[in-house]
């Protein structure tokens, strides 16, 4: 009998767009993908920590309804950021408790950067809400968090969508979910954090094109008429994140049967060799 094939979801960043991850996840509930690994990035590493600690997509969407930046993040004007992001752990812990990677129901990976080499930093031991806030840290705007002997910005910087993440943990089938998809008409920055994330995204396009080749099927929920921290447009999101996830939830069942069929295909021989007679 051959294994299962396993299933891997990938979470790209977006800020407060990330919550459209809810409603793929609901999708994906919904239509009885099973999921067995998750990689996130940014705003991606918070909805795949929360799933992986156990939590449904429709407890994850309450629990996201409680967030707000108020709560989440302090301002601090310090040269290494202007915003603490303590208050994330704090969310995460009332959400899911204080636990570590050993501790989650599925296997999750929490991508960031190290700031002063540029390499990527997988982070799968101690504290997740941690791990978490480290993927999140956004250069220059959220301070930067220490982890052993690393400090740590945004995983988006190396794995906008960390889909070859969860390739190397195992998976036959990689799901990704990319929240940057650019269209014709993009509104002009208004501020600082706007010119900012144009400019990473700039950067990030090529990098983008490259990470989904490792994928074998894409989400790309159309989000641009979201701002990046519209927390209170949060169901919308999550709609529109839920809607991307079933219009393409043919490919990913015909990505799972061909991963099926080629381990069929692969599996060795188990029936035991005839006895031959006298």
């Amino acid at each position: 009998m051959t294994a299962k094939v396993k299933v891997g979801l990938a979470l790209g960043g977006g800020f407060a767009r990330g919550m459209a991850h809810i409603g793929v996840l609901q999708a994906l509930a919904d239509h009885q993908i099973p999921i067995d690994m998750v990689a996130g990035t940014s705003a991606g590493s918070l909805v795949g920590a929360m799933f992986c600690a156990g939590l449904d997509p429709w407890l994850l969407a309450r629990a996201a309804e409680q967030m707000n930046w108020r709560s989440l993040v302090r301002l601090k004007l310090r040269r290494e950021g202007l915003l603490d992001a303590t208050g994330l752990e704090r969310f995460m812990l009332g959400a899911m408790g204080d636990l570590h990677f050993k501790d989650l129901k599925v296997p999750f990976t929490a991508a960031a950067t190290d700031l002063m080499t540029g390499e990527e930093v997988l982070l799968t031991n101690g504290r997740v809400a941690t791990a978490v806030r480290a993927s999140c840290a956004f250069p220059g705007i959220f301070l930067p968090v220490r982890v052993g002997q690393h400090t740590l910005v945004d995983g988006g910087l190396v794995h906008p969508v960390p889909a070859a993440v969860v390739r190397r943990m195992g998976a036959d089938v990689v799901i990704a979910v990319e929240l940057s998809r650019p269209r014709a008409e993009t509104r002009p920055p208004r501020n600082l954090l706007h010119i900012m994330l144009y400019s990473l995204a700039v950067v990030q396009r090529p990098q983008i094109a490259l990470a989904l080749r490792d994928a074998d099927v894409a989400i790309r929920p159309e989000l641009n008429a979201f701002g990046v921290i519209e927390l209170e447009r949060l169901s919308e999101m999550i709609r529109i994140g839920r809607e991307a996830a079933v219009a393409v939830m043919s490919a990913i069942r015909t990505a799972i049967a061909q991963a099926e069929a080629a381990r069929q295909r692969a599996a060795p021989d188990l029936q035991p060799a005839p006895v031959p007679e006298g």
